[in-house]
């Protein structure tokens, strides 16, 4: 599939009318290239006394080897490449990059090898000066050598059949391979260089000749390998694959002989029998021309001594008439010719595809024209010819002022009712039953700056002001057409197309719709529009030759607003400067068959639509290499980019020899592309910003003629990340973050703890200062009344009754004491939490016999801080009286669990739980109890949890720390 060929160049078209770049060192092209080949991935190489170098049809690239004297080159079908060098030395470089050196054989050099073939068996095959060699199984064997091979021209071809001939400039060689012998081809011209017609006939070319060599009779005539023109150039002269013969030094530049591989007798003259030279200095880069290669493509390709050559053939073939204003005007005749007159001239010219314009010098004629009848009208200065068929007659024009002047007639125009004429000197005058009327004599519009013939009678005629006319018979229907700005072109048809300086519009539904897109520059000030037998349209705009396939243009026409879709053949393939315009007459001529003929501002170009020769070689995407701002890697492997390469560009090609400026790309990278990027014909892709990470990249091609590659180039690319960018270094910042975090939280937790015992500590203090104060003062006073009393006591007689009140207000006293002490007591160290709610929850149950109560106590009790066991006394005692009142519960479970980090107290019940409604309709009856727990929680620093779930019973969970829980740890 890679070997797919294109046709030749067409023999018919004159060489100065072939598409010829040249390139020189201005351009970046070695000097004195000695040799070319193209390998099957589409690269043109070239060898040069300055090293190797690799062409891809826009740009030249040296390829470093270890020596860089290459003397000839030859691609096999394998895809590797050839390389001899100078004095010695063959080495094969891979589609891969990787270059294998053959080494010479032991005890001898093998010389120049200048030329070098591989067979079927995969044995390499090699002439130079010293002798023929064969290189099989890693040994080199000399097959032939002695003086005869010492000379300048050196050649080998491989033909079809596996045989192997060489040719030196004292004879041809022919290698039995059933004998193993080296047999001499006898005739006195049987040497030089060696070419192949495409029928496969070998030739040996000499300096302006070249013979037919005689070939042992086969079992089956085969043609030359298809390859065979792109494996290597050849120096004499090489046979295009249509048998064209282009020859080298006849006697100097090129010469090409038309069909030459078709002739069967005799020897080929160049020098006398070509059909076109390039022998002029300004025809080629240098006319000392070393070597000629057809490449896949059909190009054809010359290489000089200062530069190198590419002739293809264009799209648009030029018909070349001598016309020094331009101005010219096309018709056909019934015969099917067509004909050009020059207005400013008054010449009238022949033209015929295959032939040079013909002057007849027998007419004056300023205007051609075709009636409704196939007729030719050509325009002279004083009448009208009509030619039908060979038969002629005449319009005799009017005489203005009733004398005979010469007009110069801008335009005919015959609706099939009214032969319309304009001229300087008339104005526009109608030919109507046999007499010329004035305009006055037409209900036509005031101004007309276009016209168009719709029907009999029937005008569509243009103002340049935004307006149209449709005039029929008179009478007169106007349309809007501003759309389109100023208007180029009325294309009546099955729809009436309009086209101007915005693009082009169609007529739907008494109203002019623009076609998209509007304002391409393809489709602007479009002058002339033709329709194919296959449906397809043909424009001719600004920027050439435009072409929209029949289901696209219907498409538009069911849909103006979707994009219309077409393709331009404009400068490259031969189109000069834009769609004429000067004199506003249709510029496009179609003969029917396939021949469009397009006038431009450069004169007019044929387009032969039926044998339009499309390249159909498919495109072979390479990648180059990778930039970043530090260096340049190859991309012909895995690539990793190093760690901190955030920014590069990947560069990509498709050698494409005939087009190359008009190769398209579109590109992909895996993970950052949301999808294919069409990067038109730039050839890099740049990216920024790239993170660490996999990455595919792909890209692929599609030639000139939409014609796409098979394949889709990639390259695996790993991004290195940095230090701080690898996956340990971000593990370790993560746990550092936390770290930091939880020493924050740490730290706060300190603060807040710290502060609540600092509140806790005022607290303990306020109560101990109260505690003073009631046993230094207020207790001390009752102790002294206590005396007191008791003094007056011991005065009264004993069992007298005031006696006896006495010691009971003495006992009653004794008791506040107590009771006072006590309270001094709780003052300074709370109470027992453990009693209180065994107390609390034992007395519960009382009232409640169903219900179970249980005090669990774990690890060793220790002495709480006063406000603490208070605030968490009374929450307990809440939590039990909600569980005892609401819960429904049969078991109720008090835990106290006394840990050195945090005491926890657990206040649980197996009942039927609460919900959220529960809680929320308890706060709108203004139940806070739950309310209250949280706060005294808050008070003291604690946590408070409260779970429940309908059915599954309730928990209130209280955690204090200990440092604001333990008396030790407040201390």
């Amino acid at each position: 599939m890679l070997f797919q060929q294109a046709q030749a160049l067409n023999p018919g078209v004159r060489l100065e009318d072939l598409n010829h770049v040249s390139w020189s060192e201005k351009d970046g092209v070695p000097s004195d290239i000695q040799g070319m080949a193209q390998t099957r991935d589409g690269w043109l190489w070239l060898s040069t006394m300055d090293g190797l170098y690799r062409f891809d049809g826009l740009s030249f690239e040296r390829v470093p080897l270890k020596r860089n004297r290459i003397y000839s080159v030859h691609a096999l079908d394998n895809g590797d490449l050839l390389v001899s060098y100078e004095l010695e030395g063959l080495s094969v470089i891979h589609p891969d990059g990787k270059v294998e050196d053959l080494a010479d054989p032991a005890g001898q050099k093998l010389g120049s090898l200048g030329a070098m073939g591989m067979d079927r068996a995969g044995a390499i095959w090699a002439v130079s000066t010293n002798g023929l060699y064969r290189y099989a199984h890693g040994q080199w064997q000399l097959i032939g050598g002695g003086p005869d091979w010492a000379g300048r021209t050196l050649s080998l071809v491989i033909d079809q059949y596996d045989r192997v001939w060489a040719s030196t400039d004292r004879g041809l060689y022919r290698y039995e391979r059933d004998s193993g012998q080296l047999l001499r081809v006898v005739g006195e011209h049987f040497h030089g260089g060696l070419m192949q017609s495409p029928d496969g006939r070998l030739w040996v070319g000499q300096r302006d000749a070249v013979y037919p060599v005689p070939m042992p009779a086969t079992g089956q005539s085969l043609p030359r390998q298809p390859e065979f023109n792109q494996a290597e150039s050849r120096t004499m002269g090489q046979f295009d694959r249509d048998g064209n013969l282009w020859a080298l030094a006849c006697p100097i530049g090129v010469c090409r002989v038309a069909r030459a591989g078709n002739l069967h007798d005799g020897a080929i003259i160049p020098s006398r029998q070509a059909s076109g030279r390039l022998d002029q200095s300004w025809q080629l880069s240098n006319l000392s021309a070393n070597a000629v290669l057809e490449d896949r493509e059909g190009n054809i390709w010359i290489a000089t001594n200062t530069g190198l050559d590419r002739f293809r053939e264009n799209k648009l073939v030029p018909v070349r008439i001598p016309a020094p204003s331009g101005n010219l005007s096309l018709a056909g005749d019934s015969e099917g010719r067509l004909w050009a007159a020059e207005w400013r001239n008054r010449a009238l010219w022949r033209v015929h595809p295959d032939d040079p314009p013909l002057r007849d010098p027998g007419r004056t004629v300023s205007t051609v024209a075709t009636d409704r009848d196939g007729a030719l009208l050509l325009a002279g200065p004083r009448d009208i010819e009509r030619l039908r068929r060979g038969q002629s007659s005449r319009i005799a024009l009017p005489m203005p002022g009733g004398q005979p002047t010469d007009l110069n007639v801008l335009g005919l125009l015959d609706d099939g009712k009214v032969l319309w004429m304009a001229s300087i000197q008339t104005g526009l005058l109608g030919w109507v039953d046999g007499k010329w009327l004035p305009r006055s004599a037409f209900n036509l519009p005031k101004r007309i700056f276009m016209s168009a013939a719709a029907g009999p009678g029937q005008l569509w005629l243009s103002h340049n002001d935004g307006g149209l006319t449709f005039y029929d018979n008179g009478q007169q229907t106007r349309y809007d057409i501003a759309v389109v700005g100023q208007e180029s072109g009325i294309f009546p048809g099955t729809q009436l197309i309009v086209a101007g300086e915005h693009g082009l519009a169609v007529l739907r539904g008494g109203k002019f719709e623009a076609l998209a897109p509007f304002h391409a520059e393809a489709l602007r000030n479009v002058s002339g529009l033709a329709v194919t037998p296959e449906g397809d349209r043909w424009l001719n705009g600004a920027r050439g030759v435009v072409h929209v396939r029949r289901a696209d243009w219907e498409a538009a026409m069911r849909d103006p607003r979707q994009p219309l879709a077409y393709e331009v053949i404009d400068a490259l393939e031969g189109y000069p400067g834009r769609a004429a315009m000067e004199n506003r007459l249709q510029t496009i001529y179609n003969a029917g068959n396939g021949q469009l003929w397009f006038r431009t501002s450069g004169g007019i170009v044929r387009l032969d639509t039926a044998t339009l020769r499309l390249n159909t070689v498919k495109p072979v995407v390479q990648l180059l290499r990778v930039n970043s701002d530090e260096r340049s890697y190859p991309a012909n492997a895995p690539l990793r980019l190093p760690p901190g390469v955030r920014s590069f560009n990947i560069q990509y090609t498709a050698p494409g020899l005939r087009k190359p400026e008009a190769m398209r790309f579109q590109y992909l990278l895996d993970g950052v592309d949301p999808h294919w990027q069409d990067a038109g014909t730039r050839r890099a892709a740049y990216y920024t910003n790239i993170g660490p990470g996999h990455y595919t990249f792909k890209v692929r091609a599609v030639n000139e003629d939409g014609i796409v590659s098979d394949a889709v180039a990639t390259l695996q690319m790993d991004v290195a990340p940095s230090m701080t960018e690898t996956w340990w270094f971000q593990l370790l910042c993560a746990a550092a973050a936390l770290l930091l975090l939880y020493g924050l939280y740490k730290y706060r937790l300190r603060r807040v703890t710290a502060a609540m015992a600092r509140q806790l500590q005022v607290r303990m203090d306020e109560r101990e200062r109260i505690a003073r104060t009631l046993h230094d003062t207020f207790l001390q006073s009752v102790q002294a009344l206590t005396l007191r009393v008791y003094a007056v006591l011991t005065k009264l007689p004993a069992g007298s009754e005031p006696r006896a009140k006495l010691e009971a207000i003495l006992d009653d006293a004794d008791r506040a004491i107590d009771e006072g002490r006590d309270q001094v007591q709780q003052l300074r160290s709370g109470q027992d939490i453990g009693a209180q709610l065994d107390q609390t929850g034992t007395g519960l149950a009382a009232l409640q016999p169903h219900i179970r109560f249980e005090l669990q106590i774990e690890g060793t009790p220790r002495q709480l801080a006063p406000p603490v066991q208070e605030e968490l006394c009374a929450i307990g005692q809440e939590a039990l009286r909600n569980a005892f009142q609401h819960a429904r519960a049969a078991r109720i479970t008090v835990r106290i669990d006394y840990r050195d980090e945090v005491l926890s107290l657990r206040v649980a019940d197996d009942g039927r739980g609460i919900d959220n409604e529960e809680v929320r309709q308890r706060l709108r009856e203004r139940h806070f109890g739950m309310v209250g727990m949280r706060e005294r929680a808050r008070r003291v620093g604690a946590s408070i949890d409260i779970s429940s779930a309908p059915g599954q019973g309730t928990v209130v969970e209280l955690r204090a720390a200990a440092r604001l829980a333990y008396v030790e740890q407040t201390a």
